[in-house]
């Protein structure tokens, strides 16, 4: 998990690729979304 702040918002790295996400809580939310997709 990674990424940084700019005035439009979080760019967090997913996949080797930075989205823009409205909050970094936004990103982590994606996140785990992702990873229980992923589990089931």
């Amino acid at each position: 998990m990674r990424g940084y702040f700019t005035a439009s918002g979080f760019y967090g790295l997913v996949d080797g690729r930075y989205m823009l996400f409205s909050s970094e809580s936004e990103y982590y939310e994606y996140l785990e979304a992702g990873t229980e997709e992923d589990a089931s």
